[in-house]
């Protein structure tokens, strides 16, 4: 489950993972570009470095002790599904995903930033496996932390939720749920908790971590903001500050 840095090759301003890409795009320069690919021509995954047998990035030597264990703590999550989700959620997970597997979470551990979600959704992370993509609210929210500078596939990204519940209407969490995203955090150990959306906050608040709230980029989106505007960028503004200047 593990994607190496120097796997990964810099076309233009963003980084790629040839293996997600049929045929690699000979004129990207910058993000906009990154996030237009044509999913027909270049691949499901071509938006990002993820995909479902990739999903954790090693930098250094010290993520790869991070990435066995959260590595164990997904083997725990196929081999003992529904004490850490929903019997009704797991079984429409297996309708819905177009992937091996179950989602769990995708990103660098190392970066110390953690954006934690609610519930994959149906068109999204519950569909390909990888949080916050490919839907309306996921590429909004790709696309306001691209316009801060940040690159979404170096922070690390979870649901608190891991299976996406029947029609996206989520009904809460269990104490399996909270118990997996408890241990997930400490094995992450990170520098900077984010909460987006209030299921977040409230299993959050349950568990004693610290954390800064930001609103679900769904919120945005029923409003009909698809593109990153002033209101989405000073609230999200937050996780530059706590990223910092960090570059590759």
């Amino acid at each position: 489950m593990l994607l190496r840095f120097e796997n990964l090759k810099k076309v233009g301003e963003v980084y790629i993972n040839p293996g997600n890409l049929r045929t690699i795009p000979l004129a990207l320069r910058d993000w906009r570009d990154f996030l237009s690919l044509d999913e027909t021509t270049y691949g499901v995954y071509a938006r990002t470095i993820y995909n479902p047998s990739e999903r954790f990035l090693v930098v250094n030597e010290r993520d790869e002790k991070t990435v066995r264990d959260l590595e164990g703590l997904y083997r725990e999550l196929l081999k003992d599904s529904l004490r850490f989700c929903r019997e009704e959620y797991h079984h429409y997970q297996l309708q819905v995903g177009e992937f091996e597997g179950l989602p769990f979470a995708n990103g660098w551990a190392g970066s110390g930033i953690v954006l934690v979600g609610e519930a994959p959704g149906r068109k999204g992370c519950g569909k390909t496996g990888i949080c916050f993509y490919r839907d309306a609210s996921g590429m909004l929210l790709r696309k306001t932390l691209f316009s801060l500078g940040i690159n979404p596939d170096f922070v690390y990204m979870t649901n608190v939720v891991k299976c996406n519940p029947p029609g996206n209407r989520l009904r809460g969490f269990g104490e399996g749920e909270l118990e997996l995203l408890e241990r997930e955090l400490e094995v992450v150990k990170p520098r900077a908790i984010f909460a987006i959306g209030r299921t977040a906050e409230k299993a959050l608040k349950r568990l004693g971590f610290e954390f800064t709230y930001l609103r679900h980029p769904a919120w945005y989106v029923r409003r009909g903001i698809r593109e990153p505007n002033g209101d989405i960028l000073e609230e999200y503004s937050a996780i530059k500050e706590a990223f910092g200047e960090w570059t590759f």
